[in-house]
């Protein structure tokens, strides 16, 4: 007789116990999540329980055979041993096929696919895998999702279309209620009726995923998990929507050599930027195929087997080629995308359209945070002026001076993230891409305004340091505040060299002028030379350290030779920082160790 199951009072994790347990199993497991429930969110609960991504384990392995000449397995080659490793090592892996779908979702992604398309939102992303040169993505692609969201991906940073409507803040309005929502504040946006629509639908459609996910989850990994019921997410906060051409009209399109499986429309990967143990849905439809089923089934994805959260491909589980017909909606539950990669083979005819909805971590991802980020940053500026370098809340000498040094630390590492992480993110992707994003146009401001205020506090420290070693008594500069800025606009110069190399690389020279990198407001200061300016925050150190090494000597009254002494030494490694001196010595006694050895 099948278990009955009863759903406890945990919402945070959807718990369910089986009648089949016994009483104390019962108590442990409804004490173990009762106890956590108002002490962990779900994520918490993940990691104590269950550990994270680069930890989870391999999956189970299947001990058949291939037959034949294949290195992968199909459902027409062998059935059965493809269902049998299926089950065995991808049992996270599930699909629904057209038929088993309502129509009415059907309707929803095809009007928003066709809205999209209309508005122009599908464009090709320039990324770089690892250190490498730029490349063009093969497929054209869009990120829609909660108000604010974006997904970095390969070093570009996407910037999503809201899918419900936005107050002034940029926040959602009514997230719980979109179905009542209308559009009206995306059109105010400068979103085009249809555009809206599109967006609007895919909000919709993806809340049914989301409850479909959570049924799946329920169904297929809920009962075979410890502790029962401790699943991960399903709340999809994004959708990556993408356009692939088929083989017929790309014929530029690069084969899969790992294992022979045809021409791949996106190579092998897993999903980054997500949340752990959370599912991902994909729904995918093909349009202008022909009439036979052969070219709309010949699309399929690939799995195959990881060992573990952080190990490459299993090479004693086959990979897997699963054949996908136009309208299938296929899921990664739970901590698959943990332990296994997939890849999107290339079929003869039609345009795939394909939405990926996934549980990105908000983190430090979104507009609400770096927002937010900037407003605490800045409702402490009372307590300081940087311009003469004094702390003015009550606090004893130490305390100020440690409080300014943090201050400033704090001033540097938010303007490069603006920089780095959002402004030049935003600007090499080009005026096509702002024009299309209008959500972001208010934003995108706000973050310039601030990078311009951030700018200014630094220039007032700098130009107070160039002066302070002639003995500002009435400051709370130290060496620390040196420090702060010397490696602070090392890094920053670094990265900068990075992004000015990145905008001479030669793909953007193939490419139409709108999609081309272009100059932000308010890095108008970009072009001076950092690393003179670290040059001079080192001679002013020197000249700070020496200065205070002579005023401490004669407060102390110690006799000349000696202050001579220790002002020299002093002035020797006055210009380095703290860390430099202590790696250097560091440097140094290992090399003592060497020679006597």
């Amino acid at each position: 007789m099948a278990k009955k199951k009863k759903k406890s009072g945990n919402k945070d994790c959807d718990t369910y116990v089986s009648s089949g347990e016994s009483k104390g199993e019962k108590r442990k497991h409804q004490q173990l999540h009762s106890n956590d429930q108002f002490k962990s969110s779900l994520a918490q609960l993940l990691k104590k329980y269950r550990g994270v991504a680069a930890n989870t384990a391999p999956p189970p392995i299947w001990n058949g055979k291939i037959g034949g000449q294949c290195n992968f397995l199909t459902p027409q080659d062998d059935p059965q041993a493809f269902r049998e490793c299926m089950k065995k090592s991808f049992s996270g892996f599930h699909y629904d096929v057209r038929d088993s779908l309502p129509s009415s979702l059907h309707r929803e992604f095809d009007s928003s696919f066709a809205g999209m398309e209309q508005g122009g939102l599908f464009l090709y992303d320039t990324v770089q895998p690892g250190k490498r040169r730029l490349t063009r993505t093969s497929v054209t692609r869009t990120l829609v999702g909660d108000p604010g969201s974006t997904y970095k991906y390969l070093g570009l940073r996407l910037f999503s279309h809201p899918w419900v409507d936005v107050d002034e803040e940029g926040d959602a309005i009514d997230k719980g209620h979109a179905e009542q929502a209308n559009g009206s504040t995306l059109r105010k946006l400068g979103y085009s009726g249809k555009t809206t629509s599109a967006l609007m639908t895919m909000g919709l459609s993806n809340l049914r995923l989301i409850e479909r996910s959570k049924s799946m989850l329920q169904k297929y990994v809920s009962p075979h998990i410890s502790p029962p019921g401790l699943v991960g997410s399903a709340d999809f906060n994004l959708t990556l929507v993408n356009k692939m051409e088929s083989t017929s009209t790309k014929r530029d399109m690069k084969k899969e050599v790992s294992y022979g499986m045809g021409k791949i429309s996106v190579g092998w990967h897993r999903d980054s930027g997500l949340k752990d143990f959370s599912s991902i849905a994909v729904y995918q439809t093909l349009k202008q195929s022909s009439v036979n089923d052969n070219d709309s089934c010949s699309w399929s994805v690939a799995l195959r087997a990881m060992d573990g959260g952080a190990g490459g491909p299993l090479e004693s589980v086959p990979p897997l080629m699963v054949p996908l017909p136009s309208g299938s909606l296929y899921y990664m539950l739970d901590d698959f995308n943990h332990n296994h990669e997939h890849a999107v083979i290339a079929g003869s005819g039609g345009v795939r359209y394909s939405s990926t909805h996934r549980v990105a971590r908000e983190g430090q991802g979104t507009w609400q945070y770096i927002r937010d980020k900037i407003q605490i940053f800045s409702s402490g500026a009372a307590d300081f002026d940087l311009g003469k370098g004094i702390v003015t809340t009550n606090l004893s000498s130490r305390k100020r001076r440690d409080k300014l040094v943090s201050r400033v630390r704090a001033n540097e590492k938010l303007m490069s993230e603006i920089e780095f992480e959002w402004l030049r993110q935003w600007f090499v992707q080009g005026k096509k891409h702002a024009l299309l994003h209008p959500y972001w146009s208010r934003p995108i401001s706000i973050l310039c305004d601030s990078f311009s205020e951030l700018e200014r506090e630094s220039t007032k420290i700098i130009n107070l340091l160039e002066t302070s070693w002639n003995g500002l008594r009435e400051t709370d500069v130290t060496e620390d505040l040196f420090d702060v800025l010397i490696e602070s606009l090392s890094e920053r110069s670094k990265l900068r060299f990075y992004w000015k190399e990145r905008y001479r690389d030669p793909i953007f020279g193939g490419i139409s002028l709108d999609e081309r990198p272009f100059s932000c407001p308010c890095l108008g200061r970009e072009e001076e030379d950092l690393d003179l300016l670290v040059s001079k925050l080192r001679q002013w150190r020197s000249e700070f350290v020496a200065f205070n090494v002579s005023e401490e000597s004669l407060d102390t009254g110690r006799e000349p030779g000696a202050k001579k002494r220790k002002k020299s030494k002093k002035s020797k490694s006055g210009s380095m920082t703290k860390k430099e001196s202590k790696r250097t010595a560091s440097n140094w006694e290992q090399l003592k160790v060497n020679l006597k050895g």
